[in-house]
């Protein structure tokens, strides 16, 4: 699935005045910020979060381009893939978010599928990632490079006080 351009910011992106959130947005929808991220996440054996996230996004791009056949293949092969037990990349969401998907693929005609089937979970993976996997990246070397390619932020504003990542105050702010 490659139906989304590696570059493209989303037609109505997520940026805020949050440097944090403005900063996260730009490393995921980046390719080089992307990869240098799923690294990260490989190393901390959480890539799958950033794998469904983006399979989320191009599956949006497939509903619109591809028409409803291929929307309803590549529901069901993120579901094996992602949200079935015993899937390869079981992802980590709530409980009745995975119930819902469930309800909405298992013994369903793949004609019912919502176009907004992955939604909230793509949401809750992303918070997932922006909360806890991206606060630990942005003390690394490759958040370092990624921001500077990028012009992002090397340090963060938390309750007014300016912080650099990687020393044990941003790292108390970062975690709360």
């Amino acid at each position: 699935m490659n139906m989304i351009s590696p570059n493209q910011v989303p037609p109505s992106p997520r940026l805020s005045p949050n440097e944090w959130q403005f900063a996260f947005d730009h490393v995921i929808y980046d390719v080089d910020g992307r990869a240098q991220f799923t690294k990260f996440l490989q190393s901390e054996y959480s890539e799958e979060n950033i794998l469904f996230w983006w399979a989320v996004e191009e599956l949006k791009a497939v509903g619109v381009s591809e028409g409803r056949t291929k929307f309803e293949s590549t529901v069901q092969e993120m579901y094996d893939t992602f949200i079935a037990a015993e899937s390869p990349l079981a992802i980590n969401i709530d409980h009745d978010t995975r119930t819902d998907i469930i309800a909405l693929v298992e013994g369903k005609e793949p004609s019912t599928f919502p176009e907004n089937i992955y939604e909230r979970a793509q949401a809750h993976v992303y918070r997932l990632m922006e909360k806890d996997c991206f606060s630990r990246f942005v003390h690394t070397n490759a958040y370092k490079d990624v921001a500077k390619k990028l012009s992002l932020p090397q340090t963060f504003r938390f309750n007014c006080i300016r912080l650099q990542p990687g020393g044990p105050t941003a790292q108390a702010a970062a975690t709360n």
